[in-house]
Formats: C-alpha cells, structure tokens, sequence
C-alpha cells in the first residue's frame, strides 16, 4: 500500500509539485529495503500534502516573444543524505520575461559520486542542470521562437561562480549570475 501511495505522490511531484520530489524520490529509493522509518516518512508526506492543498504551481506570460528568457536556478546540497554521502543538485528552468515568469521543469537528483566540498557538488549540480536541461531547451525554444534567446543561470555560492566563470567554458562566462 505504501510502494502505490509512494507512486501517485511521484506522479503528483512530476506534474505540479516540486516541493514534494526529492522526499519521495528519497523513499523511491527504498522500495526494496522498506523499514518502519518510510512508513512514518509516506504518512509525513500525506499529511504534509493534505495541509498544503491550495498550493499550487503557477505561471503566468504576459510579454511578446522577443521579451523573454529562459532562466536557469541552480543548488545542491553537500552529504545530505543519511544512507550514504552522496549531494543532491536541484534546479529549476523558467520562461522569463519582464511580466512574465513560467516555470517549465525541475530537478531533484542524486549524485552519482560523492563531492568532496560544496563548491564540487555545486559545479556537478549546475554542469548536469545546463548540459541535460538548459541547453536543450535553449535549442527548443530557439526554434520555436525563431531568434537566439539567452540562458541565464542563478547560482548562490559564490566559489562556484568564480571557478566556473576562471576555469571553465568561455560561453558560461556571460550566463552565470547571483541571486
């Protein structure tokens, strides 16, 4: 009962709630050694839900084409889970505009290797986010649009944003920016 509650609450975070994906893709990670502990953490989750039913995720385009952007939101966090010492990056892209702003998707995901610092589990998080979403995106949107449009990156370490703006691609340079 708990692996099909866990299910629908994945299909809920995939359409319209980001604040509940990283918790039930932790658990959907256990679905195979499930303990006491999950149980309390669905029970959490339904309940988390059931006080939270009129929020919603919204978005709103009020600007011609040519005004708009995409912006990239970058984080991780360091050693963050219990189980093992692996980061977690997160980000979200939105269509942005100056009276515009719609969220198109968001990330929440494990780390394949363990980061030594913040900064290296941040630089992970915002080279994943830009290479697998935001420039294909960027692409898609070039062509729907048919101009060139601008990336922009917001990334809150300050380390990172200067390693990636000295020892990385010349193109990030002009892209990253703090929030």
């Amino acid at each position: 009962k708990a692996c099909s509650l866990l299910m629908k609450d994945l299909w809920l975070a995939r359409l319209s709630r980001p604040d509940i994906q990283h918790a039930v893709c932790y658990l959907a990670t256990h679905v195979t050694k499930w303990t006491r502990n999950d149980d309390k953490r669905v029970a959490r989750i339904a309940g988390y839900l059931l006080n939270t039913l009129d929020y919603a995720l919204s978005g709103y385009i009020a600007d011609p084409a040519e005004k708009l952007e995409l912006v990239l939101y970058v984080d991780a966090n360091f050693c963050g889970d219990w189980d093992d010492t692996k980061s977690t990056s997160g980000g979200m892209l939105f269509l942005q505009g100056p009276c515009s702003s719609f969220p198109l998707l968001w990330i929440s995901k494990r780390q394949t290797s363990t980061s030594r610092s913040t900064t290296e589990a941040e630089v992970v998080s915002l080279c994943d986010a830009i290479y697998k979403e935001g420039l294909p995106m960027l692409d898609l949107f070039e062509l729907l649009f048919g101009r060139s449009m601008c990336l922009w990156c917001q990334e809150d370490n300050q380390a990172t944003i200067k390693v990636v703006q000295k020892g990385y691609s010349p193109k990030l340079r002009p892209v990253l920016r703090t929030h």
